[in-house]
């Protein structure tokens, strides 16, 4: 092979290279970015991380109720109330409400985390969950660090998703009030299939 020709197939290769990258979304290069790097990133909230047991989360949340940290909430879930004065303009109270999925070996690969403000009301426009659900995204960044949010086609909707390591935060509005994080292991079989797609469906 000539030089002429070398620098051509180099070049060629390059095109190739960016074209299938540029054809990537930006969910699917971060993502095989952060597999890549082979680093867990188990942690919740509260100490809690993605593959305890059911014993040891209901453990946790005995010892931060002993605390009075968090109380019982609607339903199974677990109620945190908190003030916000980072991503709000004045100290604001919030409502955190969360909840474990297990696997079949009664490990947690998702936590499902719901944010509102316990002032909500239907004509108040400042605290419906639209306003919100930038707040969260935002307080997420601040509890968490690492990457930015990216936008993945999910349920035909475009949503903001933070990927770090094998941690994986969707944010949606699930109705007037109320926020949604699913926090997700993505190294779980249940989850693995959206490891190299763009689009994902929600469990």
């Amino acid at each position: 092979m000539n030089w002429k020709s070398f620098r051509l197939n180099t070049s060629v290769a390059c095109v190739g290279v960016l074209v299938w990258s540029c054809m990537q979304s930006d969910y699917t290069r971060v993502v095989k970015l952060e597999l890549a790097k082979g680093v867990r990133m188990d942690s919740v909230i509260f100490g809690i991380n993605l593959g305890d047991t059911r014993e040891e989360f209901y453990g946790r949340c005995f010892d931060l109720n002993k605390q009075q940290l968090v109380t019982q909430g609607p339903g199974s879930t677990v109620q945190y109330l908190f003030t916000d004065s980072v991503v709000h303009q004045k100290a604001m109270p919030l409502r955190l409400l969360f909840i474990p999925v297990y696997d079949e070996a009664n490990k947690i690969i998702e936590m499902n985390m719901e944010f509102s403000y316990p002032g909500w009301a239907p004509w108040n426009a400042d605290l419906q969950a639209e306003a919100l659900r930038p707040r969260v995204q935002d307080l997420l960044l601040n509890w968490y660090g690492g990457n930015e949010f990216v936008q993945a086609r999910i349920n035909n909707s475009q949503l903001p998703v933070k990927v770090d390591g094998n941690r994986r935060m969707i944010v949606y509005v699930k109705d007037a009030r109320n926020v949604v994080v699913k926090v997700q292991d993505l190294l779980h079989p249940r989850y693995q299939h959206s490891i190299s797609a763009g689009a994902d469906r929600q469990q």
